[in-house]
């Protein structure tokens, strides 16, 4: 039989991070500096829009920003950055190079809080409207200069084809199939969002199952507050709906009132459970502005609308047509010091690695914990979960694995307010 290898973690950094939270958001710009026929200086002025969008940065502060419908010009985004975000004294955003491979009118683009956020890379994905872009960005710890360590994540931002016809539902379809593929041939991160006004009207569509029912499933996307359905005009989906913010149209902004969920944000599994450092909180995701209480209506209709202060709510009406879609990340930096010192004897962990039949893990605790132990691959899809009570002092637990297959797993204990994730190996 051979010797298990056990690696002591008492007290381990990973065990005893200070937790920091970035605010992700989302938003349809709706022809910011683009002028058509419909869309023009007079009902839809660039000058006008920084003001009601220094409004709303100025109250949402966003960490992450992906925007959808802005003019097809650098100048244009650089707007974005020092009219709307870089103003009134601050200085902290910072935006991703612009892309525009095929000469879209309208484009997507990132921005982001440079004293949190760093850029590694960014990838391009033509499709026939408009590029899919995607990014890797790192977590900026404040310890990252003395353990060299950081977190990375993947954020995709896309604006698939509007409209309601076969054709165009067909059209979203390829757009997501070209994400998929992308991201099924390429080695990114396990840490994925994808954001922007997908022009949705139901999980039917085979563009949303593409998202989120792939047959890879390590690929896969989830809806953080898990509303799947039939959105268009649903009330069941009122307090979800981002379009329409008006009941009538100027030629510009479309009527209706709120009835359509096209703007999303969704995850990848391993940022649903938190698998990899970086956790969503489905709790904290909201369409900023609805208040649940004006389906099929402006928001600025009776009933009063208290969802945000009643400056911010002229400024998203006369804005865009789009409500801004917002969520927290919760991001636990490798080494970054101790959350609380009287957690110091939160937990020591042994457990045997590399692993054949079974799994040893010795467990010390100062008190009483509930424990959840789960194994997963790589990518996030869970293998093994079990929850079990561990008493003060060392507790033994041993779990069968005879059913993995050989690989690399990562083996992810949590005591409900401290989690330690690390690599697994079964040979």
């Amino acid at each position: 039989m051979k010797k298990s290898l056990f690696i002591f973690l008492l007290f381990s950094p990973l065990l005893l991070v200070a937790q920091d939270t970035l605010l992700y958001m989302q938003y349809n710009l709706l022809n910011y500096g683009n002028y058509t026929s419909y869309c023009t200086t007079s009902n839809n002025n660039i000058n006008n829009k920084d003001t009601y969008l220094q409004t709303i940065f100025s109250y949402i502060r966003p960490d992450i920003l992906t925007v959808n419908e802005m003019a097809g010009s650098n100048t244009t985004a650089q707007r974005l950055l020092y009219n709307t975000l870089n103003c009134n004294g601050t200085t902290i955003y910072s935006k991703a190079d612009y892309v525009n491979t095929n000469g879209s009118d309208l484009v997507s683009a990132l921005y982001y809080n440079n004293l949190k956020i760093g850029i590694v890379n960014q990838y391009t994905i033509p499709t026939t409207y408009r590029d899919i872009l995607i990014y890797k960005l790192f977590y900026k710890s404040p310890q990252l200069a003395v353990n060299h360590d950081t977190i990375f994540f993947v954020v995709i931002a896309a604006h698939l084809k509007a409209g309601s016809s076969t054709s165009d539902m067909q059209e979203r379809a390829f757009e997501t199939t070209a994400l998929m593929n992308y991201l099924g041939s390429h080695s990114l991160h396990a840490n994925r969002i994808v954001s922007g006004d997908f022009n949705l009207y139901g999980v039917s569509e085979q563009a949303y199952q593409n998202l989120i029912n792939h047959s890879n499933t390590n690929i896969r996307f989830y809806d953080p507050v898990n509303k799947a359905g039939e959105w268009n005009g649903n009330s069941f989906y009122a307090p979800y709906h981002t379009q329409s913010t008006h009941t009538y149209s100027n030629d510009c902004f479309a009527s209706g009132g709120l009835d359509d969920r096209f703007d999303f944000i969704l995850v990848s599994q391993s940022i649903m459970n938190g698998i990899q450092q970086v956790q969503c909180l489905p709790q904290t995701y909201k369409a900023i502005g609805n208040d649940g209480l004006h389906f099929n209506d402006a928001i600025i209709d009776y009933p009063v609308n208290n969802n945000v202060p009643s400056n911010v709510l002229d400024a998203l009406y006369n804005m865009s047509d789009h409500l801004p879609v917002t969520m927290k990340i919760k991001i636990n930096p490798p080494g970054t010091g101790i959350d609380n010192p009287r957690e110091i004897n939160s937990f020591g962990i042994n457990f045997s690695n590399p692993v054949q039949e079974s799994l040893s893990i010795k467990i010390q605790t100062p008190s009483t914990r509930q424990l959840e132990i789960k194994i997963l691959a790589i990518t996030g899809q869970e293998f093994f979960t079990k929850k079990t009570n561990a008493n003060p002092g060392e507790n033994l637990l041993i779990f069968s694995v005879s059913s993995l297959k050989k690989g690399i797993y990562l083996l992810k204990v949590s005591d409900g307010r401290n989690i330690l994730v690390k690599k697994l190996v079964k040979e």
